[in-house]
């Protein structure tokens, strides 16, 4: 029997009476469970996104069975910072692999989902959870340094490339100030125009390693008031 603290981040039926979670669990990374049973127990609740739990479960295959939970804190979100949460949950189960093991995922999610209740600095959230589960999940995710290892200088212009870093380039169509990757690696603050700039490059990146898949929560955002 192995025991954490979990949040949810997906939730499918299995069969008619039970169902399957998608979780971060602290100090293991992300696990699927089965809830035997759960839709037809009129004693207990289903478990809800946003909520960490402390749980027990067992088994050794890909799904493990969920015995036993109870509710560690509950986080409340109002509908725009919602649908912000969706849109994290949705990153970590397309880019987390369940046979990965990522000891902080659970922190750096709990981190994160907790700073959306703050409504001041939202972008520069959203920016930091993004960098930093691309790099928990393995990527070389760096804005300071340029592909020749020379220091990003802020009155420069650069491309981005995903797998190298920034390179400097003021021809291509897709070019970055030194100042907004450089505001990306907490060198300097962000200014409002070089946290509209990191928006566009780091959605790139984040399509970048999510393809082929679309991220769905986008298409929601596009009629909430959060410019994202």
């Amino acid at each position: 029997m192995e025991d954490s603290k979990i949040y949810i981040i997906k939730i499918s039926s299995y069969r008619e009476s039970s169902n399957l979670y998608d979780a971060i669990a602290k100090d293991y990374g992300k696990i699927t469970f089965i809830h035997k049973g759960i839709k037809s127990n009129t004693k207990k609740s289903q478990l809800e996104l946003f909520t960490s739990y402390k749980v027990d479960w067992s088994g050794k295959g890909d799904i493990k069975f969920l015995r036993n939970y109870e509710i560690d804190s509950k986080n409340f979100l109002d509908k725009d910072f919602y649908i912000i949460g969706l849109y994290f949950n949705e990153l970590i189960y397309y880019l987390a692999r369940n046979d990965y093991q990522i000891e902080t995922l659970y922190d750096h999610y709990y981190i994160h989902i907790n700073n959306l209740k703050k409504e001041e600095n939202l972008l520069v959230n959203l920016n930091n959870f993004e960098i930093g589960l691309l790099r928990l999940i393995g990527n070389y995710i760096i804005f300071d340094i340029d592909v020749h290892d020379n220091e990003v200088e802020e009155n420069q212009k650069y491309t981005y490339d995903p797998e190298y870093g920034p390179r400097l380039n003021s021809q291509s169509q897709q070019i970055y100030s030194g100042e907004t990757l450089l505001a990306l690696s907490g060198k300097i603050p962000y200014s409002e125009i070089r946290l509209k700039e990191s928006r566009v490059l780091m959605k790139r990146l984040i399509d970048y390693y999510i393809r082929p898949k679309k991220i769905m929560t986008r298409e929601i955002l596009k009629y909430t008031n959060f410019k994202y």
